[in-house]
C-alpha cells in the first residue's frame, strides 16, 4: 500500500492485500463481534468476583513484605474491610488498603499523618494530590483520631 502511494510498484504484494477476511463485510463484522463478545465473556469469568475485604492477617502479611522493619502493635480494622491501620512500636502508622485487585501500603512517620474524626469514622486525608481520601469506620476510630492528630480530631 505504501509503495503504491509513492508511485512505486511492489511485485511481491498480491491483489488480496486490501481485502477483508472473507470478502463479505457482513460476515467479517459478525466474526469481529463474536471475538469481542468472547473477550468480554472471558474477562467477566475471570474478574467477576470482587476482591475480598482487607483483614488483619492480609494486612500483616502485606506489611511484612512491604515494610519488613515495621512491627505493628495496635490495629484499627474497618468494618467493611476497606482498610486496616496499624500503629508501630515507634509511633509510625501504616495504612493497608485495597487498590484494584491488590493491597497497597503507606507508612507515615509519627505525627506526619493528617486524620480527622467524622461521625465516628477516621478520615485519612493524604497530603499528596495523587492519593485518595480514605474513611475507616471502626470502633475506637475517634480515639485513634485524637491520638494521631489531636488538632484534627473533633
Amino acid at each position: 500500500m505504501w509503495l503504491r502511494l509513492q508511485g512505486l510498484n511492489n511485485p511481491i504484494a498480491s491483489e488480496t492485500d486490501n481485502k477483508s477476511m472473507t470478502g463479505n463485510l457482513l460476515i467479517d463484522s459478525l466474526i469481529s463481534l463474536a471475538a469481542i463478545a468472547l473477550m468480554v465473556a472471558l474477562a467477566w469469568a475471570v474478574f467477576r468476583t470482587p476482591p475480598g475485604p482487607v483483614t488483619q492477617d492480609a494486612a500483616a502479611e502485606r506489611l511484612a513484605f512491604d515494610e519488613p522493619d515495621f512491627r505493628p502493635q495496635h490495629w484499627l480494622i474497618d468494618r467493611e474491610g476497606r482498610a486496616v491501620m496499624a500503629e508501630g512500636a515507634g509511633g509510625d502508622i501504616a495504612l493497608v488498603s485495597r487498590l484494584g485487585l491488590d493491597l497497597v501500603t503507606r507508612r507515615f512517620p509519627a505525627g506526619a499523618m493528617r486524620v480527622s474524626e467524622e461521625d465516628g469514622a477516621l478520615v485519612v486525608r493524604p497530603s499528596d494530590p495523587g492519593s485518595r481520601r480514605l474513611v475507616i469506620e471502626a470502633d475506637g476510630a475517634a480515639e485513634w483520631a485524637r491520638k494521631i492528630n489531636p488538632a484534627g480530631a473533633k
